[in-house]
């Protein structure tokens, strides 16, 4: 199949970009064409110079106007999965990923939230926001910050500095310069007082980090200090599953050295001896250790030592994770077990089974936990971004472009 560009799968769809070169060697634009997962044409857009990427997990899409319009040109609409238009051409930017299915906008510079019909749900008319969380979003009106529920009803005034997302009833504001807590009935949980507080460890957590005084330390919802102000440095650790914040990395003042928290037990799970504690992902997390790299679990036990090589940024993805070691990549299992040899240039994480693997003369493939080899080294280009919906895109001299599923197989586009 000829192509320009082909999208990664979400929610059973991709777009095509149908793009190349006619005579006179004129770059010309083709059509832009959403397929299922078994190859079938479902929609065309119906301007050729229209950009759309793909579906957000709603399955609604942003398409950016290609400017035949000049209203139109840079300025993004949504459509369904049917291809029909939500909203006109009307946006700066259009943002997903909130909790509560609605998405961030910007219009003529201002800030509102769109529903997964395209209603302006919330106009834009604030200067800046964030996300939904908890059914309140932040916003900025004449220079001051407060919060709005989903029928734009102010439930916190606009009288704060800066305000986050809310978190487990919990909200971070700042108010003369300081940072506090406040509760959804604009009632004062924690004072202002501190130079910040790490509001991402407000949920299923019993302290909160808080810098005073260029230090840090732990406080509870009733301000009491359970860890004094002596850290040089503390952050709540991002969960890459479930995003819960009950764990905490914290260095000593002395040294630089890291320690595992339970924000939830209120205690430390480790000593002071690792100098990076990285994210929780399959129930492991990442440590350095002396320039080696290892992993413990969430009790703090290590799982594997801190034996392999510094090299790349390494996480859990489907239990398994990619390890180096004199440079070249292996995979261990979530017990610490080297279940692919250290043999390969690189791997990626893994996705739908398989982890994109290059050989030591650059040639890439795909092979599966045990290291079977299911997309021979060399024989297609592949994409970084692995498999969506069990389909990658693949490039040839000999198929052009094309899909494979997580077997190996072409499949068909039946346009």
């Amino acid at each position: 199949m000829k192509g320009y560009d082909l999208g990664h799968f979400v929610n059973g769809k991709a777009f095509i970009h149908f793009d190349g070169r006619g005579k006179c060697n004129k770059f010309t634009y083709g059509p832009r064409i959403c397929i299922n997962n078994k190859g079938e044409k479902l929609f065309e857009l119906p301007d050729r110079d229209m950009i759309v990427n793909e579906f957000e997990a709603e399955d609604v899409a942003f398409v950016m106007g290609g400017g035949k319009g000049v209203n139109d040109r840079g300025k993004y609409a949504v459509i369904n999965n049917k291809g029909e238009f939500l909203t006109d051409f009307i946006y700066d930017t259009i943002y997903g990923g909130s909790e509560e299915g609605l998405f961030e906008a910007k219009r003529n510079g201002k800030h509102g939230h769109l529903d997964i019909k395209g209603k302006e749900v919330i106009p834009c008319m604030y200067e800046n926001g964030h996300y939904f969380s908890e059914g309140v979003a932040a916003e900025c009106l004449k220079g001051k910050w407060g919060m709005v529920d989903y029928f734009n009803n102010t439930v916190i005034p606009f009288e704060y500095e800066d305000i986050f997302i809310c978190k487990n009833g919990l909200i971070n504001a700042k108010k003369n310069g300081k940072w506090g807590l406040i509760n959804k009935n604009n009632e004062v949980v924690v004072d202002f007082l501190y130079d910040e507080i790490d509001s991402y460890c407000t949920r299923d957590c019993l302290v909160f980090p808080s810098l005073k005084d260029n230090k840090w330390g732990l406080i509870d919802r009733d301000n009491n200090i359970i860890e004094d102000f002596k850290y040089e440095y503390m952050e709540a650790i991002s969960d890459e599953d479930n995003n819960i914040g009950q764990f905490i990395s914290m260095s000593v003042e002395k040294d630089g050295k890291r320690a595992l928290y339970s924000a939830v037990e209120n205690k430390f799970l480790t000593d002071f001896i690792y100098n990076q504690i990285g994210h929780l992902s399959c129930g492991r997390f990442m440590i350095r250790k002396d320039k080696k790299v290892g992993c413990i679990d969430t009790y703090g036990e290590v799982v594997a030592p801190a034996i392999y090589d510094n090299t790349n940024y390494n996480v859990y993805s489907e239990d398994v994770a990619v390890m180096f070691k004199d440079n070249k990549a292996g995979v261990i299992d979530l017990s610490g077990n080297l279940i692919i040899p250290c043999i390969y240039k690189n791997i990626r994480d893994c996705s739908d089974g398989l982890l994109l693997a290059t050989d030591l003369n650059g040639n890439e493939g795909y092979i599966n936990k045990k290291g079977d080899v299911i997309v021979p080294f060399g024989k297609y280009y592949l994409s970084s971004f692995g498999f969506n919906d069990g389909l990658t895109p693949i490039w040839s001299k000999e198929t052009e472009n094309a899909y494979i599923n997580n077997k190996g197989e072409i499949v068909e586009i039946k346009i």
